[in-house]
């Protein structure tokens, strides 16, 4: 019985792997939902990803590299980037859509009533109407 347990001990961390997992691994992965939420913080992270991306390729092995995208937080960085990019790009599509602003326009006032011409020939009682019209029928 004591054999059982010894050998446990031995292949427990064996089987769990002594590897051990690195910082990038144990960050949460946050999802597009959480990202588009709090727009701020994925535009942060987007432009520090966007450095880190870069350092990356220069210093990792492209298997390292490939390893390095599907990890947390390259995946992490990839949600942020195309939350904000698509927020950036909302953003731009709703400040064209807007309609211009209205001009002010400058209110006519209606000419005096000495400006509007009698019709010769009709009393002062049979002055013109605005539903009456100048021009002929």
């Amino acid at each position: 019985m004591n054999y059982r347990i010894v050998t446990a001990l031995i292949v427990l961390p064996v089987i769990a792997g002594c590897e051990g997992s690195s910082a990038e691994d144990t960050a949460p992965m946050k999802t597009a939902t959480y990202y588009t939420q709090h727009l701020d913080e994925a535009r942060a992270v987007a432009n520090r990803c966007k450095l880190m991306d870069v350092q990356k390729q220069r210093e990792l092995s492209l298997g390292d590299y490939q390893e390095w995208q599907i990890s947390n937080e390259g995946v992490n960085c990839q949600t942020a980037l195309s939350v904000s990019e698509a927020a950036s790009v909302r953003e731009l599509v709703l400040k064209q859509s807007k309609p211009p602003a209205p001009v002010a326009t400058p209110k006519v006032a209606p000419p005096p009533s000495s400006a509007v011409p009698a019709l010769r020939g009709q009393s002062d009682n049979q002055k013109l109407n605005a539903a009456q019209t100048l021009a002929p029928v």
